[in-house]
């Protein structure tokens, strides 16, 4: 984790929300498609997802555009997080503080998504602009958040039931290049991306996507939360580079 959390939980605001043509309101659930009455149309180029391997490039030529370059280095898996955050660090002229990370939730207490989102407002990351947030209003809302130091990657945060689920499109369908083969990749690469799965869902307008996901307690301290939104993140860039050779 890179910045600091806000020590105690922040009180029930009334959240700025918003409720946008195309956007889903449930990452994990293809029942509004069902709901809608059917269409011969094919889903139209514009409304479909940009998959994860389309911000990974903006993201890399954006840092190649601000001189920055690419060091492969080798550390322990406990140590991953430790990494990301001295990066960050090194892309500055100066090398700030490192975050407090404290608690925000009382043991047993379950997030609401307006609760939720109302802590992830105080997060320095999104005060700064690093990281856009918004609520997705609907049947079950969801949070978006635009990870801006990605190229704008998607994630989305649902609470359902007693878990919190956190996902973003890896890549659609229709860009695999040999379905057979990837599908025998993902399948194999279990140990490659850890808190992190491969699943595949049918989106509202008919499109089939590849997403990747974690999910954590709903009782979760928001520590945790945005760990499990980091650790999606770097999975998603680790996937991209894994799996480039299946995208068209």
């Amino acid at each position: 984790m890179k910045k600091t959390l806000p020590a105690s939980q922040p009180a029930d605001l009334p959240a700025s929300s918003e409720s946008r043509q195309g956007e889903r309101s449930k990452p994990f659930s293809n029942k509004a498609a069902s709901n809608k009455a059917p269409s011969n149309r094919a889903p139209s180029k514009a409304s479909a997802k940009k998959p994860s391997s389309f911000y990974m490039k903006q993201m890399r030529a954006g840092l190649s555009a601000a001189g920055y370059v690419k060091h492969e280095t080798w550390v322990l898996p406990e140590n991953r997080s430790v990494l990301k955050h001295i990066e960050k660090k090194l892309r500055q002229p100066l090398i700030g503080g490192a975050p407090v990370l404290e608690n925000d939730m009382i043991a047993g207490e379950n997030w609401t998504i307006d609760r939720l989102f109302s802590a992830l407002q105080a997060l320095d990351e999104v005060t700064s602009n690093e990281i856009g947030l918004s609520l997705i209003q609907g049947a079950e809302p969801s949070i978006k958040l635009e990870m801006h130091d990605f190229g704008g990657l998607p994630i989305y945060i649902a609470v359902v039931g007693e878990q919190i689920i956190v996902d973003t499109v890896l890549v659609d369908l229709e860009s695999i290049n040999d379905v057979a083969r990837f599908n025998d990749a993902v399948l194999r690469s279990r140990e490659m991306f850890p808190l992190s799965s491969i699943g595949i869902e049918s989106m509202p307008n008919g499109q089939t996507v590849y997403n990747m996901f974690g999910a954590l307690s709903a009782s979760s301290n928001l520590t945790n939360v945005v760990t499990e939104v980091k650790t999606l993140v770097d999975n998603v860039q680790r996937a991209t580079e894994a799996f480039e050779s299946f995208f068209n």
